[in-house]
């Protein structure tokens, strides 16, 4: 390198730089020194170059942040049909079949998509939250804790693994949050409170594990391993009920027998295949009304922890269930359905002690009149309260208390509940084929209604239709 070029790199001359100077100072400086030679950038002068400001000018300019556009909020469907998945397009998750697939044209597989898929449900902040191996020791752990059981209930079936139980557990969190006949409050219990309680409480949890395995069942009947593991929970879940039903109850016990009684009720309803031949109006069997009769449990439960109640997880449920429509005693007809307090001979005078079917129509009446969708707690409620001298005229098969049980079961039939449906709407098909021979023309009218609402033809319906069919063909000629 020469010497003065050298001498130039080492001492440079100080000199008064004005704004273009520095700013061809900066650009310069990305200029390389390479083996004491200085090589310079040539810039491409058909390049076009960035306005370069004077620092002092540089100084002058504000930084503006780029305006943030925040996405619109949107709600992602993770739960939809397969099919709709499929075709890339939104599925309205309508139940049993969307819309979607109604409109296309093909079968929607919508059930068998959602419980195929795991529940990502966490539950309620008031309950607990476990990993799932955390949560499947959990529930080994608890179900570990039943005592004293006896060997021959150790053999009636294998085991449910570890991940089935999970499965079931989840699956019974979708359950209580979805549509069911609980109100917002009871869902709020089943799926938070009563959880936690059934970490505590084997027979409970059993009892969880059955609705939830019954449910999986219907939606999954090629898996075989379901009903097993259904037999297994409901099979424990009853002996250990009635181990605990034998001993003091109080608030230590009150929550998780309650809990547990309600939820065997979902075992006497949920036959998956059940037809109006094998009705108890068709059994000699005397435990063939035993799918209602158990519904009345919870009513001799309250006895006992009437004291305790205001501590139980249920109490605020049940001052919602206090409808004035279960407190209404009045004796005499007013207020009931004419025809049925006609046939059951109930007029001013009759009182609910006097008359068997005076207290059933007393409920009866008003639920008729009532939106089943807003109000089928109430409904439900109906059957949980009947006294034994009604059932037993049930048992003996009494035509009138027949066509009264018909009546509800007609009014439970408007509403599609998966653990309900089915035996309701057996039941109220198979009262109208048993009532349908009788002599009694008031019964015949009065049995139109229930066969309106569960699809049943009657039989003078059927004559009355041909023979006015043949008037009508014969007026051709």
């Amino acid at each position: 390198m020469s010497a003065p070029l050298s001498s130039a790199l080492s001492h440079p001359p100080r000199i008064q730089r004005g704004a273009e100077e520095q700013t061809r100072e900066l650009t310069e400086s990305r200029n390389r020194v390479v083996r004491n030679q200085v090589v310079f950038r040539v810039k491409n002068a058909a390049r076009k170059q960035p306005n370069i400001q004077a620092p002092s000018e540089l100084q002058a300019i504000k930084y503006t942040a780029p305006a943030f556009h925040p996405r619109k909020p949107h709600r992602k469907s993770r739960s939809g049909c397969s099919n709709c998945k499929q075709r890339r397009i939104k599925c309205d998750e309508t139940k049993p079949g969307c819309g979607k697939c109604e409109a296309y044209g093909i079968s929607c597989d919508y059930l068998a998509a959602e419980s195929q898929q795991r529940s990502q449900t966490i539950i309620d902040s008031t309950a607990v939250s476990f990993a799932i191996t955390d949560l499947a020791d959990k529930i080994d752990s608890v179900l570990r804790l039943a005592p004293n059981m006896d060997d021959d209930l150790r053999r009636i079936s294998p085991k449910p693994a570890h991940h089935d139980s999970v499965e079931a557990f989840y699956h019974f969190q979708t359950l209580s949050s979805e549509k069911n006949a609980l109100s917002d409050t009871g869902k709020d219990v089943t799926n938070g409170a009563m959880l936690r309680i059934a970490f505590q409480t084997p027979y409970l949890m059993h009892a969880i594990l059955g609705v939830a395995t019954c449910s999986l069942r219907r939606l999954l009947s090629w898996k075989p391993s379901l009903r097993i593991a259904e037999s297994y929970h409901w099979q424990h879940a009853i002996t250990l009920y009635q181990k605990e039903l034998s001993t003091p109850i109080g608030v230590h016990n009150m929550d998780g027998l309650m809990s547990t009684c309600m939820l065997l009720g979902v075992p006497a309803f949920s036959a998956e295949e059940y037809k109006p031949e094998n009705s108890w109006l068709f059994s000699s069997d005397p435990k063939a009304l035993n799918w209602l009769l158990l519904q009345s449990g919870l009513k001799y439960l309250l006895k006992f922890t009437g004291p305790y109640l205001p501590q139980s997880i249920w109490y605020q449920v049940f001052m919602e269930s206090n409808d004035p429509i279960f407190e209404n005693h009045r004796p005499g007809a007013e207020g009931l359905h004419p025809g049925l307090a006609e046939l059951c001979n109930i007029d001013e005078t009759t009182t609910e002690e006097s008359n068997p079917y005076q207290w059933p129509l007393r409920m009866l009446s008003p639920l008729l009149d009532l939106e089943p969708s807003k109000n089928f707690t109430k409904i439900t409620a109906f059957m949980g309260r009947l006294l034994p001298k009604f059932t037993s005229l049930l048992q003996r098969k009494d035509p009138r208390a027949v066509l009264i049980l018909g009546y509800w079961l007609a009014k439970m039939c408007q509403e599609n509940h998966w653990w309900m449906h089915p035996r309701v709407h057996a039941e109220c098909v198979a009262v109208c084929m048993f009532l349908e021979n009788s002599p009694d023309p008031r019964i015949l009218k009065l049995l139109e209604y229930p066969a309106e609402h569960c699809g049943y033809v009657l039989r003078h319906v059927r004559e009355q239709e041909i023979f006015e069919a043949n008037i009508d063909f014969l007026c051709l000629f």
